[in-house]
């Protein structure tokens, strides 16, 4: 059976603070029943308020996450309670046969990984080219018409003035957004979906709505002069209006070798779909890197990343000047000892003025910070380096204060994605523990999949 777990490594896993401190409840042997494992996996049964237990299996090798409870975070709490009982007392999950329920879980697991390696060893199909540049052509063309359409609807908002749109309503953003998805174009449609969120947000919407505006105003540009772009600059203005190119073509580029530091998880959730963002940095390389999964309804993310840890691998960069990578390789995660990152704050806004020159529809990026303080001032939030200088930040009252606590006035660790104005915390760092602070977050509709 699978050692090395401990409760640090388990709680290190938890999508949330509140998802960590319902799992520590749970790592109780009184709360399982048919709990067993083997070499491989672990399972239990779990009493919820429901009349049936919740069935939790958990793959050791990844680790993965199974269980029948509704819950969307991942793992759940259920997963890190068991997981959390088999760290403490693993002899207490003896060798048994496998419940059927487990068995198919794990056997399905294994023939999906069975069939991803026998695909990988295939010597790549002959793509058709032709029939290929076709579907293309017709795709450029839906979208070029769509983007025509879309320059429409800007320049009348620009001549009537931003002011006029708020009396509209959200649904003002609504039909050209699912003009965009029809054209599609379903980053377009996402940017637009962005400008109805930042009109209702209330206060001073009329400038982020401008910046917006005028980002997607420029993407449109752009798509109609794409010929005339840089081959990287061409990937950009693609990738941002949501024609995403294969995984399996990304990961046939060459690699970038480094120790890469998993600094903050977060996971989008919009109805059906969750879309996990892990943020990974390179000890050698500085390298900031975003890897995406997905998954639909309950279903669990292909991939398990622990807050706090560190892997050597590979990843590939996709196409263009952005930050979105995929792992190629990844050896065994040990806890980082020592983040990686930015010593002052204005080297953190200097790498990310040098990405945002390089690929002006930048979404936030989350910046690993060494040795800065949360701060309270005139009902503010900031972080402060050690030169003095300091960034606002936003963050929920309870995620202030527990910053504040943690730190005591002395300099922390801080993962914080950085949209050029503000800071948004999502991992703090301290000597002795990693803390994520963020949530399963509502995305807005139209998103790409």
């Amino acid at each position: 059976m699978a050692t090395g777990w401990n409760r640090d490594r388990v709680l290190q896993l938890a999508p949330d603070a509140a998802s960590a401190k319902a799992g520590q409840e749970l790592a109780n042997a009184r709360k399982w029943s048919s709990i067993g494992g083997d070499e491989q996996a672990i399972w239990g049964l779990c009493q919820g308020s429901g009349k049936n237990p919740y069935q939790t299996i958990i793959d050791l090798g990844e680790p993965a996450f199974k269980c029948s409870c509704p819950s969307r975070k991942f793992p759940c709490k259920h997963g890190l309670g068991l997981l959390l009982q088999f760290a403490a007392a693993p002899e207490g999950f003896t060798r048994a046969e496998r419940p059927a329920w487990v068995a198919e879980w794990m056997t399905t697991r294994q023939e999906r990984a069975q069939k991803k390696a026998e695909a990988a060893a295939q010597p790549p199909k002959p793509v058709d080219a032709e029939a290929q540049a076709e579907r293309r052509a017709k795709r450029h063309d839906r979208v070029a018409a769509g983007l025509a359409s879309l320059r429409t609807w800007i320049d009348d908002i620009v001549r009537d003035g931003i002011a006029a749109v708020q009396p509209r309503g959200y649904s003002f953003f609504d039909e050209p957004a699912r003009r965009m998805i029809d054209a599609q174009a379903p980053g377009a449609a996402r940017m637009i979906a962005d400008l109805g969120v930042t009109m209702s947000s209330g206060g001073d919407w009329h400038e982020p709505f401008l910046r917006q505006l005028s980002s997607l105003h420029l993407l449109v540009e752009a798509h109609a002069k794409i010929d005339q772009l840089p081959s990287e600059t061409r990937e950009d203005v693609l990738a941002r209006l949501g024609i995403a190119v294969p995984q399996e073509e990304v990961l046939a580029t060459p690699p970038l070798q480094d120790t890469w530091q998993v600094t903050a998880l977060e996971v989008d959730v919009d109805e059906r779909l969750r879309v996990q963002k892990t943020w990974l940095f390179g000890v050698n390389s500085r390298r900031i890197a975003l890897i995406l999964h997905f998954a639909h309804d309950t279903a669990a993310f292909e991939a398990n990343f622990a807050i706090g840890s560190q892997f050597d691998g590979e990843i590939c960069r996709f196409p263009g000047t952005g930050i979105r990578a995929a792992v190629k390789s990844r050896g065994s995660s040990t806890a980082i000892e020592k983040l990686a990152g930015f010593d002052d704050l204005d080297a953190a806004c200097d790498a990310f003025s040098q990405m945002l020159g390089r690929q002006p529809w930048l979404e936030p990026v989350a910046l690993p910070l060494r040795n800065v303080v949360p701060t309270l001032s005139k009902n503010s939030w900031s972080v402060i380096d050690a030169t003095g200088h300091a960034l606002p930040a936003t963050m929920p009252p309870g995620i202030a204060w527990q910053a504040t606590a943690i730190s005591g006035g002395h300099p922390i660790g801080i993962v914080a994605t950085f949209d050029g104005q503000t800071l948004r915390p999502l991992t703090l760092f301290t000597e002795r523990e990693v803390i994520p602070t963020t949530h399963d977050r509502a995305m807005t509709p139209f998103s790409p999949a």
